[in-house]
C-alpha cells in the first residue's frame, strides 16, 4: 500500500513539473490573457483519469489598467455540461493541488461519460477553460434503412449511437459483393442524431436487386466498420397510381375508371392492388375481389353493386411490387357519385302524427324523414301530392312545407283532412305516397281522449329516455298509443331539429323507453289512437334524470336591501309536476362561518322567495335544494352576500369635559351597531335660539373597538353661553341623535363698554357708558381710569375707580384741573370674575391689585358702593380664588386749551375741525365746478367759417385757393392753416357774440372774452371767398373759437415746424405762429400750464432767426420774451421781406411774467388795415398791478399792451371802434390770481403784429 502511494506521488510530481515548464512558456507568449489552462481539449474513454493545469499570467495582472489581483490561492475549477445541468465547483483536495504561487492542478479519477467545460476561476472571474469529452469508441448502427422511389433514386437514413466523443461516418455501397468498385454517398448530419443519405439518379443502380453498404465510423478512441445488405425490390416504393385517371362509366349502383401505369416493364413479378370503397358516413365496403383489367399500358377498375344511388363514395387505391416485404405506394383518393334515381319510398307517417296548437286554428303534420343515403339524388324535398277536405280535393299550395313537417293555417277542426305525402329529388317523386287522415276533433275529444301527466325521465347510464303518462279519462275504443321523439329545437317545445321518430305502444302500457345513445336534449310526445278518433300529439311538459333525478339547483340573489335578500331560481331542468317542494336555508355569517341558520320550506310552484328581517350590512349565506316524494337533490352552491347599509344606532354616552370660554372637549362611544361603514359624526349645538353644526370623519379603529371613546374638541364657542349638543353617526344614512348634554361655557373677556360720554357741569363731571355688546360673563364690576398726560405724552397721574356691575353704569367725579397742553384720558373697561377650581388655585399667583386702597375713589358710583360691595371687590383681588378677565379700554379724550380752560380748548378744537371741513368742501366744490364747465366747452367753429365751409370746394381749401385734389385726406395742417371740422356750423346772432366765458373760472376763457376780435388769420387769407357771398358780414365769432380749434389739432413739434414755414402774408404768419404756440402748449400740459422757451421757437415770422434758440431754458416764459413782441412786423406788400427782430436781452432773471415787469412792455400801436387804413388814437395805458404779483392776458389787453385782432378784409365804422374802446377802458380790471397760461401766450402770438 505504501509503495503504491509513493509511486502515484512520484508520478504526479513528474507530471506537474512538465506542466509547469510548458505553462511558463505559454504564459510568455500569451501576455494578453490573464492565464492559461492546459490541455485545451481532452478526449478520454469512460473510466479514465483527468489532469488539467491552470497558470496565471503575472505580467497581465501587473499592468496598471488591471485593478484585480490574483494568485494561486484564488484559483479553483468550475465544471458545467453542455446540457446546462447544475454546475460543480472544485476548490479543495483531492481535486485541487497547488503547484506554486501562479499554478494549480486539477485531478479527477474514473470519469463517467460527459461532454463538459472545466473553467479555471480566479475569485468570480474566469481565466480559461478546457473542453473535456469522455465517451466510447465507435459503436454499430442499429437502424440503417433504405427506400427506393419508383426506380428513380434511393434514400437511406440511420441514427448515430449516443457518444460524447465526436465520431465521423463514411457511407458507401457496391452492387456486387467484394467488388473493387465502390460508390460513396453524401450524408447530411444537420438533423443529428438522424443522418440522411441520398443516392441520386446518377449513382442509383435501379436494375440491381441488392445493394451492399459499408459504414466506416472513426473517433479519437478507435475505428469501426459495419456492412449492411439492402434488397432494392423489397424497398421499392412505387409512385401513386391514377395518372391520367378518368371515369369510364357510371350507373345508380356502379362506376368504372381507368388510368395508365408507366414503367410496367420494370416490375419483376407483377403488382398487387389495394382497393377500398367507402360510402359517406358509412364504413368501408368489404369485398373479396373487385373486377379489374390490366394491360401493358392501361389499367381499368369497375366498382359494382354499390348500395346507394346518387350518393357520394371514396375510392382509395394503392399498388406495390409482388414481393413479400414490399410496401404499398401512397394512396389515390378519388371521390365519386353514383347516378341519381327517384326516391325509393315516401316518408313514414302514422296515426296521430300531427299537433294541434292551443289556438285550434293551426295544425302541423310530422313525418319521419328519409335518411340521406335514401334520397337518391340532389334537391331532395317532400311534397304533398294530394290534399282532401271531407273527401274534396283542395289546393295544397297554401300549406307551409318543411323538411320534417307541414303546417296548415286556418285549420278547421270540425272537418276531416286527408294528406298524401311523397319524397322528391331532381329526378322525380317517389312512386308511393304516405296517407295521413286527420279526423274531426270535438271538445269532448280534447277533454276526454288526451293522455295526462306526460313526463320523461333521462337515464344517464345509457343516455336513454323513458316517457310516461296516464291514460285518458275515456279509454273506450282506445286502440293503442304512439310515442314520438326528436332532437329538441332551441326554445321550441313543439318543434324538432331533424327527423321525428315514432313507435306504437300497447294500450295497457303507459311508458316507453327509447334506445340508448340518445341526445341529451330530446323532445317527446304521445298520441292516443282511437277508432276513427285522434287528438294528435301531446308533448311532454318536463323531464328528469333518474340517477340524479333532481338536479342540483342554481339559485341567484337578484335584489339586496339593508334588511332583505330576494332569491330566484329556474325550473328548466326539472318537472314541477314531480316536485314536492323546495328547502331554502339562510345563515348569518360571523367570523367567516355560517351561524344562526334558518330554514324555509317552499311550495313546488315557487320560483322566488324574499328573505326579510335581516340585519343591515351583514353577510348571509343562502343555499337550497329541491325534493320529491322519493329523494332530494344536492344542496346548491352556497351564495354569500351582504345586506346593504342602514342608519347606525345612535352614539352612546355623550359627555363633556374641560369647558373653557371658547371650547369644550366632547367624548362619546361609537354606535353599538354600525350597520355599515361609519363615515363621519355629525354634531349640532344650539345657543341663543339658533342651531349650528359641525362634522368630523370617523376612524377605522372605531369599527374594531366600539367601546373606545371618540373625543373631539369643539371650538369657536362664545364665552358664558348655554349650549345644547347632540351627536349623530352617519353611514349612508344618519342615525338618531345621541343623548343631549347641556353646559355653559366659562367666563371670558367681554367686549369693551360702548357709548362712553363725559358731561361737564361746573365743578363735577359725570361719566356714563353702555354695557358691552358681548358680556362673556356676569360683569361683576367696571374699572374706571383717569389718566393725565402732558405735552410730551408722559403720564402725569392715573387714578382708578371701581363700580359694581349691578349698579347704574355711571359715576361722578370732580372736574380735574386742566393744565394747558395737557390731555385727560377717561377710560372704562368691564371685568368678569372666574372662580377657580381647587387644582387651578394652586397654579395662580397672587394678584397685585388691592381694592382696599381704592375706597378713596376719584369717580364715585351712583349710587355709591356699599360695604358688602367693597368686601366682594376685595375678595376678587385674591388670585388664588379668582381669575379676572378684563376687557379692553373704552377711551374718551379731553385736551386742555392754552389758557387752561377745558371748555375753551374743546370749543377751539371743534371750531378748527369745522373750519377744515368747510375749506375742504369749498375747494372741492370749486374744483368740480371748474372741471364741469371746462368739459362743457364745445369745440365749435365760428358761424362765419362754417357758412363758408358749406361749399365743398371752398371749404376744402380754406380760402387758400386749393383744389379738391390738393387737399390732404382726413384733414390736417396745410401751410400753417388748421383744418377744422366740416359739420354744420351754428348760426350766431349779435347777442351771442362774443361768447360768455366769464363764468367758467378759466383765465384763458376770460382772455378770449376780452380779445373779441373778428377772426384769426386763417379766414382772412382769400378775400374773394367772402366776396362771393352777397350778404355782408356783420359779425364774426370770437377769437377763442379759433384758438381752441387750433390747440386741438397741433399736437407735436413737427407739426408746429410746418406751421411756421409757409408765410404768404403777415396774417397767415401770425395765425401759423399762434397755432404753433398753442400746439407746443398742448404738448407740455404736464408742466402745469406754463410755456417753456423751447415752445416759443415758432413765435418768429421766420424760422431762420439766429436768435430763435437763444431763449432761456429754465422752463418758463421770462419778460424778455414778451418784450421782444413789441417790435411789430409791417408788411409793405404781400411779398415783402419780413424784418428780423433785434436780439433778445435778458432784462429779468425771473421765470414768470409778473405784474411789476409789465412796465417794460410798451403799449400796442394800432395796426393799419390792409384795405381801409383807419387810425384809432387812445392814451397809452399803464400796466395794471394786482396783489398777486402776476398778470393775465385780460390785463395786457385792457392795459393797452396788446390789441384785439382786426380783420383785414373789413373795417368797422370809426364810431363803433371808438365806442368799443371806451367800453373796454371803462370795464374794471379783473383781479385774476393766475399765471400766464398757454392760451394767453397763444393770444399774444396771434396779435403780435399789433405790439
Amino acid at each position: 500500500m505504501v509503495n503504491t502511494i509513493f509511486y502515484r506521488g512520484a508520478k504526479m510530481a513528474i507530471v506537474l513539473l512538465v506542466l509547469l515548464v510548458f505553462n511558463v512558456q505559454l504564459a510568455l507568449s500569451n501576455k494578453g490573457s490573464p492565464g492559461l489552462v492546459l490541455p485545451q481539449r481532452v478526449e478520454l474513454p469512460i473510466g479514465s483519469d483527468l489532469n488539467i493545469s491552470c497558470t496565471i499570467d503575472t505580467e497581465y495582472f501587473n499592468q496598471p489598467e488591471i485593478i484585480q489581483t490574483c494568485n494561486a490561492s484564488h484559483l479553483y475549477f468550475k465544471m458545467s455540461t453542455h446540457l446546462g445541468s447544475k454546475e460543480t465547483v472544485y476548490k479543495t483536495q483531492p481535486y485541487i493541488w497547488y503547484v506554486n504561487d501562479t499554478s494549480i492542478l486539477f485531478t479527477a479519477h474514473n470519469l463517467s461519460e460527459q461532454d463538459a467545460a472545466y473553467v479555471c476561476m480566479c475569485d468570480m472571474n474566469g481565466i480559461d477553460q478546457s473542453r473535456v469529452y469522455v465517451g466510447t469508441p465507435p459503436a454499430k448502427v442499429q437502424d440503417f434503412e433504405c427506400t427506393s422511389y419508383n426506380w428513380d433514386y434511393m434514400f437511406c437514413n440511420f441514427t448515430t449511437p449516443k457518444n460524447s466523443i465526436i465520431t465521423k461516418y463514411n457511407v458507401s455501397f457496391e452492387t456486387q459483393k467484394n467488388s473493387s468498385y465502390r460508390y460513396y454517398i453524401d450524408c447530411n448530419f444537420d438533423g443529428a442524431p438522424i443522418v440522411n443519405c441520398n443516392i441520386t439518379s446518377e449513382t442509383y443502380r435501379k436494375f440491381n436487386e441488392y445493394f451492399y453498404f459499408r459504414l466506416e465510423m472513426t473517433n479519437a478512441l478507435g475505428q469501426e466498420i459495419q456492412y449492411v445488405e439492402v434488397n432494392n425490390m423489397e424497398r421499392m416504393l412505387l409512385a401513386r397510381p391514377g395518372e391520367q385517371l378518368k371515369e369510364l362509366n357510371r350507373t345508380k349502383d356502379s362506376v368504372c375508371i381507368g388510368w395508365i401505369m408507366p414503367r410496367r416493364s420494370n416490375f419483376i413479378g407483377g403488382f398487387l392492388w389495394s382497393v377500398l370503397v367507402t360510402p359517406e358516413n358509412f364504413s368501408t365496403i368489404t369485398r373479396p375481389m373487385w373486377r379489374n383489367n390490366s394491360s401493358t399500358v392501361y389499367d381499368t377498375l369497375c366498382l359494382t353493386e354499390l348500395p346507394y344511388a346518387g350518393y357520394k363514395y371514396l375510392l382509395e387505391l394503392r399498388v406495390r411490387i409482388n414481393k413479400t416485404k414490399s410496401r404499398y405506394s401512397q394512396p389515390l383518393n378519388y371521390y365519386f357519385y353514383t347516378a341519381p334515381e327517384r326516391p325509393d319510398r315516401p316518408p313514414r307517417v302514422t296515426n296521430g302524427s300531427f299537433y294541434v296548437y292551443s289556438s285550434e286554428k293551426q295544425l302541423t303534420v310530422y313525418w319521419e324523414q328519409l335518411e340521406k343515403q335514401e334520397q337518391n339524388g340532389d334537391n331532395f324535398t317532400y311534397v304533398i301530392s294530394e290534399y282532401r277536405v271531407n273527401g274534396t280535393l283542395t289546393n295544397s299550395t297554401n300549406i307551409k312545407m318543411d323538411m320534417n313537417s307541414a303546417t296548415i293555417d286556418n285549420w278547421n277542426k270540425s272537418v276531416q283532412h286527408e294528406l298524401f305525402i311523397r319524397s322528391s329529388n331532381n329526378v322525380n317523386t317517389s312512386v308511393e305516397a304516405s296517407r295521413l287522415v286527420i279526423p274531426p276533433i270535438t271538445s269532448d275529444d280534447t277533454s276526454q281522449r288526451e293522455p295526462k301527466n306526460i313526463r320523461s325521465v333521462y337515464h344517464s347510464s345509457n343516455a336513454s329516455y323513458t316517457l310516461s303518462w296516464k291514460e285518458p279519462n275515456n279509454s273506450s275504443d282506445l286502440i293503442n298509443y304512439t310515442v314520438f321523439w326528436c332532437n329538441s329545437k332551441t326554445a321550441l317545445q313543439s318543434k324538432c331539429n331533424g327527423s321525428i321518430h315514432f313507435e306504437h305502444v300497447a294500450r295497457d302500457r303507459q311508458q316507453f323507453t327509447t334506445r340508448s345513445a340518445q341526445s341529451t336534449s330530446l323532445n317527446m310526445a304521445v298520441s292516443a289512437n282511437y277508432v276513427n278518433r285522434n287528438t294528435g300529439m301531446h308533448w311532454m311538459s318536463c323531464t328528469r334524470d333518474v340517477s340524479d333525478d333532481l338536479a342540483k339547483m342554481e339559485p341567484c340573489i337578484e335584489e339586496v336591501t339593508n334588511s332583505s335578500l330576494a332569491v330566484k331560481w329556474s325550473t328548466e331542468r326539472v318537472c314541477p309536476a314531480i316536485l314536492s317542494g323546495y328547502n331554502l336555508t339562510y345563515c348569518q355569517r360571523s367570523a367567516g362561518k355560517p351561524d344562526n341558520c334558518t330554514t324555509k320550506v317552499l311550495d313546488s310552484n315557487a320560483v322566488d322567495y324574499t328573505i326579510h328581517n335581516l340585519e343591515p350590512y351583514t353577510y348571509y349565506s343562502v343555499k337550497m335544494f329541491m325534493y320529491s316524494s322519493s329523494r332530494a337533490s344536492k344542496y346548491s352552491d352556497e351564495l354569500i352576500n351582504r345586506t346593504g347599509e342602514a342608519a347606525p344606532t345612535q352614539p352612546r354616552q355623550l359627555q363633556y369635559s374641560r369647558v373653557g370660554n371658547t371650547s369644550v372637549i366632547l367624548a362619546w362611544k361609537p354606535p353599538l351597531k354600525a350597520n355599515g361603514v361609519v363615515r363621519a359624526y355629525e354634531g349640532s349645538f344650539r345657543h341663543h335660539n339658533k342651531t349650528e353644526y359641525f362634522k368630523l370623519p370617523a376612524s377605522t379603529d372605531e369599527l374594531v373597538d366600539n367601546e373606545k371613546l371618540v373625543t373631539y374638541e369643539l371650538g369657536n364657542l362664545t364665552a358664558f353661553t348655554y349650549y345644547e349638543i347632540s351627536i349623530r353617526a352617519r353611514t349612508l344614512y344618519s342615525s338618531e341623535p345621541s343623548n343631549v348634554v347641556r353646559f355653559r361655557t366659562a367666563v371670558g373677556v367681554s367686549s369693551p363698554p360702548s357709548h362712553l360720554s363725559a358731561e361737564n357741569k361746573l365743578e363735577t363731571m359725570t361719566l356714563e357708558w353702555s354695557a358691552p355688546l358681548q358680556p362673556a360673563g356676569r360683569l361683576e364690576y367696571y374699572e374706571i381710569s383717569v389718566r393725565e398726560r402732558d405735552e410730551n405724552n408722559s403720564v402725569i397721574s392715573q387714578i382708578s375707580s371701581y363700580i359694581s356691575g349691578q349698579q347704574n353704569r355711571s359715576c361722578v367725579m370732580m372736574t380735574p384741573i386742566c393744565t394747558p397742553m395737557h390731555t385727560f384720558y377717561y377710560q372704562v373697561r368691564a371685568v368678569n370674575v372666574e372662580e377657580l377650581q381647587q387644582e387651578q388655585q394652586e397654579l395662580e399667583e397672587h394678584n397685585s391689585l388691592r381694592y382696599t386702597s381704592a375706597r378713596r375713589q376719584q369717580c364715585t358710583a351712583q349710587p355709591p358702593l356699599s360695604a358688602s360691595d367693597w368686601q366682594q371687590l376685595e375678595n376678587y383681588a385674591n388670585a388664588t380664588l379668582y381669575r379676572l378677565h378684563k376687557s379692553s379700554w373704552m377711551v374718551h379724550q379731553v385736551s386742555c386749551s392754552p389758557d387752561g380752560s377745558n371748555n375753551t380748548k374743546a370749543l377751539l378744537t371743534s371750531v378748527q375741525l369745522i373750519v377744515i371741513v368747510i375749506v375742504l368742501f369749498g375747494v372741492g366744490h370749486t374744483a368740480i365746478r371748474k372741471y364741469q364747465k371746462m368739459s362743457d366747452i364745445d369745440l365749435e367753429l365760428p358761424s362765419g367759417l362754417k357758412e363758408t365751409l358749406k361749399k365743398p370746394m371752398e371749404s376744402s381749401a380754406l380760402g387758400l385757393g386749393m383744389t379738391a385734389g390738393d387737399r390732404p385726406n382726413n384733414g390736417g395742417i396745410i401751410g400753417g392753416i388748421i383744418d377744422s371740422r366740416l359739420d354744420s356750423p351754428p348760426q350766431y346772432s349779435p347777442q351771442d357774440l362774443p361768447h360768455d366765458f366769464s363764468g367758467s373760472g378759466n383765465e384763458s376763457a376770460k382772455l378770449l372774452l376780452a380779445n373779441n376780435s373778428s377772426s384769426s388769420g386763417c379766414c382772412m387769407e382769400r378775400l374773394d371767398a367772402y366776396e362771393e357771398d352777397p350778404q355782408p358780414v356783420t359779425s364774426l365769432p370770437p377769437a377763442s373759437y379759433m384758438s381752441m380749434s387750433q390747440s386741438n389739432y397741433l399736437d407735436d413739434d413737427s407739426i408746429n415746424a410746418h406751421a411756421t414755414e409757409l408765410h404768404p402774408t403777415s396774417a397767415v404768419t401770425a395765425a401759423a405762429a399762434a397755432a404753433a404756440a398753442a400746439a407746443a402748449a398742448a404738448d407740455d400740459a404736464a408742466t402745469g400750464g406754463y410755456i417753456k422757451p423751447t415752445q416759443m421757437k415758432n413765435w418768429t415770422a421766420n424760422s431762420s432767426n439766429p436768435n430763435a434758440n437763444s431763449l432761456p431754458l429754465s422752463g418758463y416764459v421770462p419778460v424778455q420774451v414778451l418784450q421782444q413782441a413789441r417790435h411789430p412786423q409791417t408788411p409793405a406788400t404781400t411779398t415783402a421781406t419780413v424784418q428780423q427782430p433785434p436780439p433778445l436781452h435778458l432784462l429779468s432773471s425771473s421765470n414768470y411774467v409778473q405784474a411789476a415787469d409789465l412796465h417794460k412792455l410798451k403799449a400796442a400801436a394800432p395796426a393799419a388795415a390792409a384795405t381801409t387804413p383807419t387810425t384809432i388814437t387812445s392814451p397809452q395805458p399803464q400796466p395794471p398791478v394786482n396783489s398777486f404779483g402776476y398778470t393775465a392776458m385780460e390785463q395786457l389787453q385792457r392795459g393797452g399792451l396788446m390789441k384785439p385782432t382786426v380783420p383785414s378784409y373789413t373795417q368797422p365804422p370809426q364810431h363803433l371802434q371808438h365806442q368799443r374802446l371806451l367800453q373796454q377802458q371803462q370795464q374794471p380790471h379783473p383781479n385774476i390770481g393766475g399765471y400766464v397760461t398757454p392760451q394767453d401766450l397763444n393770444a399774444i402770438a396771434h396779435n403780435r403784429h399789433m405790439l
